[in-house]
């Protein structure tokens, strides 16, 4: 009967190593693919909204600043980081049309890399001109609503609080604007 013991700590012993391994990998797999949204601090920069409008030309477009809440989605379905998002960016941009919110998309410039590192990204602008939020669209790898910053932040816009929330600090996928 030892062997039999024997054989079978061996196997116990096997599957905790083996559990533990896939374990580390999963890990190693999230470190590899995830990074911060705003590593060198870009969107530190005072006046950061007002440089952001100058740069994307938004008077220049046609958007008249005074009138609504605005949002504004950066994206540009160029990578696994973008494409994994695109269902997140359907659902905010109902979210916000169903809150009264304008919804403008962008496509990302080397222009507006100066301001925001990386993409998908939101920046969310209150009627009166202010900024409410600006950073990425979620944290983590699934860049789901499950994972979002925005909704959040709508619905304390529409509560009557204005976070002022510059997101640089998040982690997840996201692909870098050049």
């Amino acid at each position: 009967m030892p062997n039999l013991n024997n054989a079978k700590l061996g196997i116990v012993i096997a599957a905790i190593g083996w559990v533990f391994a896939v374990v580390f990998a999963l890990y190693l797999a999230y470190q590899q693919q995830t990074q911060v949204f705003d590593p060198d601090n870009k969107m530190a920069q005072t006046d950061w909204l007002q440089s952001f409008h100058a740069t994307m030309g938004i008077k220049s477009k046609g958007i008249e600043l005074t009138h609504a809440d605005t949002l504004y989605i950066v994206d540009e379905n160029s990578c696994v980081c973008s494409t994994r998002s695109q269902p997140h960016i359907q659902s905010l941009s109902e979210y916000a049309l169903n809150n009264d919110i304008h919804v403008v998309k962008l496509t990302p410039t080397p222009a507006l890399a100066r301001l925001l590192p990386a993409q998908p990204a939101a920046i969310l602008v209150s009627k009166e001109q202010q900024l409410v939020y600006a950073g990425p669209l979620s944290k983590g790898l699934a860049c789901s609503s499950q994972n979002g910053f925005v909704e959040l932040v709508i619905a304390n816009l529409r509560a009557g609080f204005n976070s002022r929330f510059i997101n640089s600090d998040a982690k997840g996928c996201y692909c870098q604007i050049s």
